[in-house]
């Protein structure tokens, strides 16, 4: 019997940060648990949408310390992002990156199929 499990976690926090750093504090956690996750063996699906989305752009602050540790995903074996963009026209993203479009009807798939589902 495998111990590895597939989750989908799904990021749509806010990326501004504020000056306690409140606002991101769900995104922060989700991409934890996501790199946990990946270090342990499990198979992590990670999809951004909403605010989050802004993580996958290319931004002129990559020195920002979320942004350099979403680049370290493929580390832990989560070789592709995923991006929620519903009809929304989607920005270029980062190149460090393999990023994909995933439809609602993709997600709510990844979702049924998933053994651990988890939102911020």
């Amino acid at each position: 019997m495998s111990n590895s499990k597939s989750w989908l976690i799904t990021l749509a926090g806010e990326t501004a940060t504020s000056s306690d750093g409140s606002d991101r504090a769900a995104l922060q956690s989700g991409m934890d648990l996501a790199l946990a996750a990946g270090a342990f063996g499990q198979r992590v699906t990670l999809v951004f949408t909403g605010p989050g989305i802004d993580l996958l752009t290319r931004t002129p602050d990559e020195q920002d310390a979320l942004y350099r540790l979403l680049g370290s995903a493929p580390f832990y074996d989560i070789n592709n992002v995923y991006v929620l963009g519903g009809t929304q026209t989607l920005p270029a993203f980062r190149e460090d990156l393999h990023v994909i479009a995933m439809s609602r009807t993709e997600w709510l798939t990844v979702a049924s199929e998933a053994q651990v589902v988890v939102n911020y």
